[in-house]
């Protein structure tokens, strides 16, 4: 059986919400105690970080407690973007193996992924996934992924990047600043579901000639050119565009089609020679990769999270989720959807009531295929459902 319940505290001091909140988690929960506690909070709650923490283990008796700063937090009640604020989700479950991890002044560390690999490599063995949660000062996302690679092979990276002023990461009953936090969890199979808050535009096309991170044909034509066609065959082109980010979609398995949701890579466009044609991109790109063109803004971010709750829905096949996190972008929020509670109140509508909790980021990990990758303005959410 699985135990699990979130609290959510608003305004007052983070020693005194922490407390409120952990209360209403375990009192949610059904149970007397939890295994793993995850607590995030605003960048205000520094001060009193030490002291939350220590509110929070002793009220869940968790052995197992961690999280970070967000600039706003959310459970699956609200979202809160603009008061001090703390979530506290915690879980109690026989078969979930928790091995939570710390790795102080990650920036000072070369081999940091080698690391963690060594550390999580037995939990994550035979399936599971990891969390991370690390301060941006020092944080080399690529790298880390890249060494967590070669070392475990795929294994689902999920989490965010600490945000708030000042941005700080929880673990156990101390705050530390420029660390990687996190834990790698197993036992429990993840559902997964990660939103670009994209909408293609234009068909999509072969690469046909590319160096690094540049693309200068599509289709055997000025890439330039074959975007300025995408942007027009978008229904009320000139009204959408002016409100939307244009961005290149990077498809990740060759051998798919039809191309669907979630099968790209949203990437920034960084610049264009008008001259060439050539357009650059924030990834590597290849000859023989298709790309599709891709807009973001409110409408098209809807779309999307929709689309990727739909597909969360079809592989619960009908189970119950019994918590989850959800890791969403600073840049989304009421800031693009001018209404709070957005995303939270998709997830609830579309997959019922349960135990969430997340918090607003610098950047998102997730994975897209049976690849990990660092983002932007995205959102990732890890559902565990009931057997």
């Amino acid at each position: 059986m699985i135990a699990a319940g979130s609290g959510l505290a608003v305004d007052g001091a983070a020693d005194n919400a922490a407390l409120e909140a952990s209360l209403e988690a375990l009192g949610r929960s059904g149970t007397d105690r939890a295994d793993l506690a995850l607590v995030f909070v605003t960048g205000d709650a520094l001060p009193r970080a030490h002291a939350a923490l220590h509110a929070v283990r002793r009220v869940t008796g968790a052995r197992a407690v961690l999280g970070c700063s967000g600039s706003g937090i959310l459970t699956d009640r609200r979202e809160v973007e603009d008061a001090p604020a703390v979530a506290v989700l915690v879980v109690r479950c026989e078969r979930l193996v928790a091995t939570p991890f710390l790795f102080e002044r990650q920036g000072e560390r070369a081999d940091l992924g080698t690391e963690l690999a060594q550390r999580i490599g037995g939990t994550v063995a035979e399936g599971g996934c990891v969390l991370v949660l690390p301060d941006a000062t020092g944080c080399n996302p690529a790298g880390l992924l890249t060494e967590l690679h070669e070392a475990l092979g795929f294994v689902p990276v999920l989490g965010a990047v600490a945000a708030g002023e000042p941005m700080f990461e929880l673990h156990n009953t101390d705050a530390a600043q420029g660390a990687l936090v996190g834990v790698a969890l197993s036992g429990l199979q993840p559902v997964i579901g990660v939103t670009q808050g994209c909408t293609p535009i234009g068909e999509p096309y072969v690469i046909t000639r590319a160096a690094a991170n540049v693309i200068e044909r599509i289709g055997n034509r000025p890439a330039l050119e074959m975007l300025g066609e995408a942007i027009r065959a978008l229904p009320g082109a000139q009204a959408r565009i002016r409100g939307a980010g244009v961005f290149a979609g990077l498809a990740m398995d060759p051998a798919k089609s039809p191309l669907e949701r979630g099968d790209f890579l949203v990437r920034n466009l960084v610049g264009a020679d008008q001259a060439s044609g050539a357009l650059a991109v924030a990834e590597r790109v290849r000859v023989g990769q298709t790309v599709q063109f891709q807009i973001r803004d409110a409408e098209s971010s809807r779309e999307d999270l929709r689309g990727m709750l739909d597909e969360v829905a079809a592989r619960l096949g009908g189970r119950r989720p019994a918590f989850g996190c959800y890791f969403d972008c600073a840049g989304r929020g009421r800031g693009l959807y001018g209404v709070p509670d957005h995303d939270v109140t998709l997830i609830r509508e579309r997959l019922g009531e349960f135990p969430l909790v997340g918090f607003f980021g610098n950047g998102e990990f997730a994975p897209i295929g049976r690849r990990n990758f660092f983002h932007n303005y995205t959102g990732a959410l890890v559902i565990f459902p009931e057997s």
